[in-house]
């Protein structure tokens, strides 16, 4: 009986310790299989996290890259985008199994991990105030779009958009809206009416010289502008969606290469001094004017200024009665030629390359063009010659017209102007 109940206990104490050990097998299986799961979590948690490091409303590319057209449930390369470009995504709903981007505006997608998130786009929409030509782009079956770094995309496919600047051999058109060209020789133009838009065959020039707050003191009170008098021309301009020229644009109209709404100006500011005052009102009104400096008595030219450029008033040669002829007997008339050309030189470096010029005075004559001409000036102004200020296609370049506003000029005199 003895034996019986010791082999009983033997056997007990045998399928007890089996069944501890399948239990401990049993445990450490089940651990196993949570870490696995853990570490899968983990993994999956990590992929999204990368993913999502890369995603954003607003991004650009890191690296010259491919575009993919997603069709049948399959992405298929459809053409490259070049680095930097910045783009706009589609709102995406990210797991562990996203590999690409919808690029928003546009039927293409692109690799996650070829962008990286930036703040906000970079957009200069500045053409959109151009005129639409009544003519269309188009290309076929592969089309690539340049900006001034080179390539941007690089799509198998043509396009038919509206012409909105037609330069010498290129044709820029508006893509992922982005002001882009093609270049003249991989597109052709066909007629399409893009705009019913009346447009200017001729532009008028103002010219204002000083601008005074109260207290400040201003030598010609006729061409001395109260601050409040340049202020109401501005917000006029400003409130009733005047387009107002660079020079740049300017060159690029008469050139034809861009059409302009009716509501166009260009607005001018000569000498450089209290400019500081002009340029508050011009940013506060985020118009587009043009200052010709005199560079060595002003140094207006260093302020930092999103709305107005500086181009050349000479660098000291802004000195009336010296020469025969003109209004005023400007210096420029009849200055030693090699002191003309170093003085205009110097003028144009401290401008960091200066390519547009107003004479001093208005005065000019043949000897004036030939040195601009020799400096590289590409435009140039002088009086209104009796045309009001207006300029044309035809105005020679280095003769442009300009009309100037003085200070007794009220708003109602300025709006006058502008019929």
């Amino acid at each position: 009986m003895k034996k019986a109940f010791l082999v009983i206990g033997i056997l007990l104490v045998i399928v007890a310790s089996i069944l501890v050990g399948i239990k401990i097998d049993t445990d450490k299986k089940e651990q196993q299989r949570i870490e696995k799961e853990k570490e899968i979590r983990l993994q999956i948690e990590n992929k999204i996290k990368e993913i999502n490091s890369h995603y954003n409303t607003y991004v650009k590319t890191n690296k010259e890259t491919k575009l993919f057209e997603l069709k049948e449930e399959k992405y298929v390369e459809s053409g490259k985008i070049n680095k930097d470009i910045e783009l706009e995504l589609e709102e995406t709903k990210i797991d562990e199994n996203t590999k690409y981007f919808k690029i928003k505006n546009l039927d293409y997608y692109i690799n996650y991990s070829d962008v990286e998130k930036i703040e906000k786009l970079n957009i200069n929409d500045r053409y959109k105030r151009y005129v639409l030509f009544n003519k269309n782009v188009t290309t076929k079956d592969k089309t690539t779009f340049y900006n001034d770094k080179g390539y941007a995309y690089e799509i198998n496919k043509s396009i038919d958009l509206p012409l909105i600047i037609k330069d010498t051999d290129k044709y820029y058109v508006e893509y992922n809206n982005t002001l882009l060209y093609v270049k003249k020789k991989e597109a052709s133009l066909k007629d399409n009416k893009n705009t019913s838009e009346k447009t200017r065959n001729n532009i008028r020039t103002f010219t204002y010289h000083a601008v005074f707050k109260e207290g400040e003191k201003c030598r010609n009170s006729a061409i001395c502008h109260p601050y409040s008098q340049f202020d109401s021309h501005m917000k006029y301009l400003s409130e009733n969606n005047y387009l107002t020229l660079t020079m740049e644009e300017l060159e690029m109209f008469l050139d034809k290469k861009i059409n302009i709404p009716t509501k166009t100006v260009v607005i001018t500011m000569d000498d450089g001094n209290l400019a500081k005052n002009a340029i508050e009102i011009l940013e506060k009104y985020k118009l587009y004017a043009t200052y010709f400096i005199i560079t060595g008595r002003y140094d207006a030219y260093k302020i930092e200024t999103t709305y107005v450029n500086f181009e050349s008033h000479t660098d000291s040669l802004h000195n009336n009665y010296k020469c025969p002829g003109g209004e005023q007997g400007g210096q420029l008339l009849c200055e030693d030629k090699d002191k003309v050309l170093k003085d205009l030189k110097l003028s144009q470096e401290k401008l960091g390359g200066s390519k547009y010029f107003a004479y001093p005075f208005f005065d000019w004559n043949n000897r004036a063009f030939t040195l601009l001409k020799q400096s590289g000036f590409r435009l140039a102004f002088v009086g209104q010659l009796n045309t009001e200020g207006y300029s044309d296609y035809n105005t020679n370049r280095l003769m442009l017209r300009r009309k100037t506003i003085f200070a007794y000029d009220s708003l109602e005199t300025f709006k006058s102007y502008l019929k």
